[in-house]
């Protein structure tokens, strides 16, 4: 990857996730369906299923007709399945593992922070989330990491809009060339941040490897190896 002074991360699936992880309870709600799905189709189909609800946001947000609605309306098409049976079954995954309720740090996340802090870059989020990411982060004790937490609902732009990236790049006072930016959805991620001249790198956690294009990391400890230290050497 080409030189960069800032590294900016997504928040959902990159710095916190559930405590079980999304493809384990959408494996364990397709199983309940009668319908099971291995890990590679399933994650081909949750792709596809966020390509069409961005793209019909980003039309609807351009004046098209049309309901906006959540991504499960689009997984239960793309698994096969009417919306009520799909959200029957993760209610019912729900019931039997709460934790899915809950909001853990990626694994290594607050050793990685650290250790890239400490090779000089600075270091930010930038994501799809309600006004409140930053006490979210604050109370998981990783807001301190970064200089700026941007949420969608704060700025008034979702990823992949240029400018979800562009408004907080500038409030850094960083130039997009001056920054990489890190999360785990092709189409909302890596397209958003490359549209404005961002490097980007994708959160891989099953290792998949769906995308040649980009470089992917399975979890956020592999960073260390594509981000070298920045203090001068003597």
């Amino acid at each position: 990857m080409e030189p960069v002074k800032a590294i900016i991360f997504d928040a959902g699936n990159t710095l916190v996730e559930g405590g079980m992880p999304w493809y384990e309870y959408y494996r364990l709600a397709l199983e309940r369906t009668g319908r099971p799905m291995q890990f590679r189709r399933m994650a081909e189909a949750y792709e596809r299923a966020i390509r069409r609800m961005t793209a019909d946001r980003i039309a609807v947000g351009n004046g098209r007709e049309g309901q906006i609605v959540g991504l499960n309306s689009y997984l239960a098409a793309e698994f096969g399945l009417s919306q009520r049976q799909l959200e029957l079954a993760l209610d019912e995954v729900l019931f039997d593992h709460p934790e899915v309720r809950h909001l853990v740090k990626a694994a290594g996340v607050a050793e990685v922070l650290d250790e890239l802090r400490l090779r000089g870059y600075r270091l930010g989020v930038i994501s799809n989330w309600s006004a409140d990411l930053p006490r979210t982060l604050s109370l998981m004790e990783l807001k301190d990491y970064f200089e700026g937490v941007f949420a969608s609902e704060a700025v008034g732009y979702s990823k992949p809009h240029s400018a979800a990236f562009l408004i907080p790049l500038d409030r850094m006072g960083l130039t997009p060339g001056e920054a990489a930016y890190i999360g785990d959805l092709y189409e909302v991620d890596v397209v958003g941040a490359r549209q404005v001249g961002m490097q980007a790198v994708l959160v891989d956690p099953l290792d998949l490897a769906l995308h040649g294009d980009v470089p992917t990391v399975a979890s956020l400890r592999e960073l260390l190896d594509l981000f070298p230290d920045l203090r001068p050497t003597d």
